[in-house]
């Protein structure tokens, strides 16, 4: 609940003036960027904005190729070169020839790296076979540490380099029948999260990563999982979970892409880094609150909250007044 006077940014769905394309077009000339899973609604979005940042493009897809033309068109917004290359983010063997082939033929230099590939699935834990799971599993959590590891090195001989791992909400809540995707997405953000800290450890501060929800895009995967089939083949008194989930999956692929292409400039990353951030919410705005942000460092970050705001380990406010008795076990 919001208390009165208390600060709220206001909330976005589509590209507004302080992300607009026009202020940041150029802003990443002489960038290499890998974006992984760009064939989709989210991926292209993506693509796109780093175009018009005038990036040089790396964009890995899968099974599914982004559509015919594609790589002209960012090509026309902007980006200073586009590279199509078929990567398996679940492998490490196959991050490895991705990381191998673009070091080589880009003199051993990458930027920025967006983790956006992704697995969603829909269905009780209990009866989701195994391996479906441990894909999910792999592909939203596996692929960007992979990532992450072989590219490091390279961030730390340039000491600079930024990492945008597409997280989401579901990282931050419990949601029944989305267990491989609330727990991997769990896992990203606090792997962005203890990086970041190494990083700032390192004194490193060019290195900046950050978790994000890209906000409610209604792409292919979601629109799979929510769809009627996926929704029927639920627990009776589950569907009605799910029944209108879409209904609220109208944000712009934009919207995330152009926070993404912000962040990436390092607008935020004195106040912002390590952070998961919900594009939704105006960066302007929060940014606005940097000092605010500096003094209460469990706001955009994962944490836990106990009655009479105990701390998450340590001595309780004031410390224990008087020692414990030493229980001797079994003590019937």
């Amino acid at each position: 609940m919001i208390e009165q006077g208390q600060f709220m940014p206001r909330f976005r769905s589509d590209v507004y003036p302080f992300i607009h394309p026009a202020k940041f077009r150029g802003s990443l000339q002489g960038k290499v960027a890998i974006l992984t899973g760009s064939a989709g609604a989210i991926g292209q979005g993506l693509a796109e904005s780093f175009a018009v940042a005038g990036a040089k493009l790396i964009l890995t897809y899968n099974n599914t190729p982004p559509p015919e033309g594609f790589e002209y068109r960012c090509m026309g917004l902007g980006a200073a070169g586009v590279s199509m290359i078929k990567c398996n983010v679940s492998k490490l063997e196959s991050c490895q020839q991705l990381i191998q082939q673009v070091l080589g033929e880009n003199s051993g230099r990458v930027d920025v790296l967006i983790n956006n590939a992704g697995a969603n699935g829909l269905g009780p834990m209990d009866a989701q076979n195994p391996e479906d799971f441990m894909y999910d599993m792999s592909v939203n959590f596996d692929g960007p540490y992979f990532l992450m590891r072989l590219l490091l090195p390279v961030f730390r001989a340039q000491k600079s380099g930024c990492v945008l791992n597409i997280a989401s909400r579901a990282g931050t809540v419990a949601i029944p029948y989305s267990t491989s995707y609330c727990a991997s997405k769990a896992a990203l953000i606090n792997l962005t999260g203890c990086v970041q800290k190494e990083m700032d450890v390192e004194g490193l501060e060019d290195i900046h990563l950050y978790s994000l929800h890209p906000g409610g895009i209604k792409s292919a995967m979601t629109l799979k999982k929510y769809g009627e089939e996926s929704v029927a083949n639920l627990p009776e008194k589950a569907r009605g979970w799910f029944s209108n989930t879409l209904d609220f999956y109208n944000d712009s692929p934009y919207l995330n892409g152009m926070v993404c292409v912000a962040l990436a400039t390092g607008i935020a990353k004195d106040v912002l880094r390590g952070k998961y951030i919900d594009v939704g919410q105006d960066l302007e705005d929060v940014l606005e609150q940097k000092e605010h942000l500096k003094q209460n460092p469990n706001l955009y970050a994962l944490h836990t909250s106990f009655l009479g705001g105990l701390p998450n380990g340590g001595i309780p406010p004031g410390g224990y007044q008087v020692p414990e008795k030493p229980f001797e076990f079994p003590g019937y």
